[in-house]
């Protein structure tokens, strides 16, 4: 089943950056999130306000959102999040949310293994350290608008139940929090 969200999520990037519209910005989700160890390089070291539409660029943005998120600095997070998820989702939403519902896979380190650019998007995938050498694939998906690449969350509809209570609930339900399936963001 991941398998095909992930190629479902493939497609749909690569359809989106063939027709690159006059927005800038195409908003694609796809499955997992999580805790980054990102070593340190030139590219995930010299993150400037306006980023580079490069892989470098994009490994930077996604290393600094993973960096802000698993610190607990959901606000700071909030404003690395893609425009069409930030028109979606209010601060204090996304905050109270993600305060309220521990991700299951926080603690486990993650590595940034590769990123693919498609036009305004970009596939981040990493490698979760699990467990006794068990190891698993993460993807997210960071589009370029405004001079910056963000994170654009999987499953927008999350957060779109009316209060942070019902959102959390709605988290917890689908899985995304401790004690749920093997959640990420």
């Amino acid at each position: 089943m991941r398998s095909a969200k992930v190629l479902l999520a493939m497609v749909a990037i690569s359809l989106a950056a063939c027709s690159n519209t006059a927005s800038g910005s195409h908003s694609v989700g796809a499955a997992q999130g999580g805790h980054a160890t990102v070593a340190s390089s030139p590219a995930t070291a010299a993150a400037k306000p306006a980023q580079a539409r490069t892989r470098a660029g994009a490994h930077a943005a996604a290393a600094r959102f993973y960096r802000l998120y698993f610190g607990r600095q959901f606000a700071a997070s909030w404003d690395l999040l893609a425009p069409a998820a930030k028109r979606q989702i209010p601060q204090r939403i996304w905050t109270g949310v993600h305060g309220g519902c521990q991700v299951s896979v926080a603690a486990r380190p993650r590595v940034i293994r590769s990123v693919t650019v498609f036009g305004d998007a970009a596939i981040v995938t990493q490698k979760i350290i699990g467990a006794h050498a068990r190891h698993r694939i993460a993807r997210d998906i960071f589009n370029y608008a405004n001079g910056r690449w963000g994170y654009s969350p999987a499953d927008l509809s999350i957060y779109l139940h009316g209060s942070v209570a019902a959102d959390i609930s709605a988290a917890k339900a689908a899985g995304l929090c401790s004690g749920g399936k093997n959640a990420t963001l």
